[in-house]
Parts: structure tokens; C-alpha cells; sequence
């Protein structure tokens, strides 16, 4: 009997000391694909003000650099290299808490601290950008908001897994299934772009810095402020904002000396560009920040056990 005892309890020993260490004191768990927000940062991961990392999720955040024109002019720009646990911790969100196309704004900071985001960017300013770019489609969270697309503007869609996919513009927009890839959904899809990589190639010159296939508000062959998020692997993403200007093919030869990343797309930019970093901006002025319609954000997905 007290054999059997013993090798009970050698047992349990064993599977203790086989779950997770983060079972310990809390767990991961995927996010709903609603319109709530992540798990609050728990203020013992910030290992230092360049980085954060619980179970869930990886931050590795670059203060400011400076890099050099082609006119030989200098430039700055900031930088994340984010690492999630599940493909849910990759969200959206919208100043209207309900809704993301009713054209409410609001600062980026305070969409970040509502939703628990670890990390967020401006998104592509989805409530509509003006003329013809009012009817660009909005698919975020799973919910499809606007179901017109405008045919100028390159495509960014996220499926279920986290895996980026870009389609160019073009009519043939308006008829590909935005909804589903391959088997898996779409979570969220964005038109801004244009598409600087596309499954590890760069983009040519001569469509990035074409007109025809960039918004009204951007200007490529121009310097200006630029912000782009990008896939490196399978839940790493990039993301890059540039200050004092880069023109497109300049700010993509920039993202891909970063990371070698397999897709990268350009989001709104100029004074709507913006990186919350852990509740507080870390790219701007305060003295200049616009309000904005909508954010990407990164949350965490470990929850203390109650």
C-alpha cells in the first residue's frame, strides 16, 4: 500500500513539473474575435522601457534611429519586432467602441489604454479618406463593415492564423472572396497600401511610386512620414515609422533592411502616424498628434488565475 502511495506521488510530481511554467500562475488563452480588448500588461514583464515579454507575447521596441536620404539629408525612424503566442493578440480596434466606419475620432493613445494593447499603430484610417476612398472595403474582427472596395488601392487581408496576404489593385477587387483564404477566415482587411513586399519579393519601383495606387493623402515620390506593418514569420510581425520623410522605395529598402520579411504594407501616415508603446506614446510630439479613426494593436494573452 504505501508503495502504491509513493509512485501516486512521484507521478504527480511528474506531471507537475511537465505543464507549462506560465500554468503556474496564470494561462494563455486565444482572445474572443470581438470588439474587447486583451489582458492588462502585468507591470513584472516590462523586463526594461525597451522591452516586454509574458507568456503570450514578445516585445522587442526601438527607440529612435537615424538613417540617411538618398539626398543626403538625414532621417529618423522607430521600430517593433513583435512575437505573439496566438493569432488573436493581433487586433483592431476603432474610436466609435461599436462601430468602424461612422467616421468618430479620437487620440491613438486612448484606443491603446482602452483596449489593454502591449503595442499599437494608427491603422489605414478606415472610416474613409475622401473622394472615390470613401468606399474602400472594412473588415475588422471578423465583421465585415463596409462591403465596397476601392479598386486603386492594394489590399491587406489577416486570416484566422495571423498570415498576411496582399492583392493589388485592380476591378478584380470587387469580386475575390475578402471573407476567406484558403480554408481559413479573414479577421481583418485594410486599404491604404500600397504593398511594399509581397511573399518575400519587393515591390518594383515603378508601382510604389506610382500615383494611381496610392491614396489621395499620400504622396510616393515625396518625402514625408510613412508608418508600415509587416509579417517576418509565422506570428513575428514589423512594424517601422519614419520621421522627416522617405519617399516609398526608399521606406520599403528601410523596412526590408530591418527584418527579411515576407509581406509589408504601408498604413496611413504623416501626422496619423503614431506607436503606443505600453500606454504612452513613443514616436511623437505630444504636441502633435492628430486624432485618428482606428488602430492595430498587439494584447496580451495571459490571464492570472482567479
Amino acid at each position: 500500500m504505501i508503495r502504491k502511495f509513493l509512485a501516486l506521488m512521484l507521478a504527480a510530481v511528474l506531471v507537475l513539473f511537465a505543464l507549462p511554467a506560465a500554468l503556474a500562475d496564470g494561462q494563455v488563452r486565444p482572445l474572443p474575435i470581438d470588439l474587447t480588448g486583451g489582458a492588462p500588461f502585468k507591470a513584472n514583464y516590462r523586463s526594461n522601457p525597451d522591452g516586454y515579454e509574458d507568456p503570450s507575447i514578445s516585445v522587442e521596441y526601438h527607440h529612435m534611429q537615424k538613417g540617411q536620404r538618398p539626398d543626403g539629408r538625414d532621417f529618423y525612424y522607430f521600430y517593433a519586432i513583435v512575437t505573439i503566442a496566438d493569432a488573436s493578440q493581433l487586433r483592431t480596434a476603432a474610436a466609435d467602441p461599436n462601430d468602424f466606419v461612422r467616421g468618430r475620432r479620437a487620440p491613438a493613445q486612448d484606443m491603446a489604454r482602452r483596449m489593454n494593447a502591449i503595442f499599437a499603430i494608427n491603422g489605414d484610417f478606415c472610416s474613409g479618406a475622401g473622394g472615390d476612398e470613401d468606399s474602400k472595403y472594412c473588415l475588422r474582427q471578423g465583421t465585415v463593415w463596409r462591403d465596397t472596395v476601392c479598386e486603386k488601392l492594394d489590399m491587406l487581408l489577416i486570416d484566422e492564423a495571423g498570415d498576411f496576404h496582399i492583392y493589388k489593385a485592380g476591378a478584380e477587387l470587387a469580386s475575390l472572396n475578402k471573407t476567406e483564404i484558403d480554408g481559413k477566415k479573414i479577421i481583418n482587411a485594410f486599404q491604404f497600401g500600397p504593398a511594399l513586399v509581397i511573399d518575400g519579393t519587393p515591390v518594383e519601383d515603378e508601382y510604389i511610386l506610382d500615383p494611381a495606387h496610392a491614396p489621395a493623402t499620400s504622396q510616393p515620390e515625396q518625402y514625408a512620414a510613412r508608418v508600415c506593418i509587416a509579417q517576418i514569420d509565422e506570428l513575428t510581425y514589423l512594424v517601422v515609422n519614419n520621421w522627416f520623410g522617405l519617399d516609398l522605395a526608399s521606406f520599403r529598402d528601410l523596412v526590408m533592411s530591418l527584418a527579411p520579411v515576407k509581406t509589408a504594407y504601408v498604413l496611413d501616415g504623416g501626422n496619423s502616424g503614431q506607436m503606443i508603446y505600453l500606454k504612452a506614446h513613443v514616436n511623437e510630439n505630444e504636441n502633435n498628434i492628430r486624432t485618428i479613426c482606428d488602430i492595430i494593436y498587439f494584447a496580451s494573452a495571459y490571464f492570472d488565475n482567479e
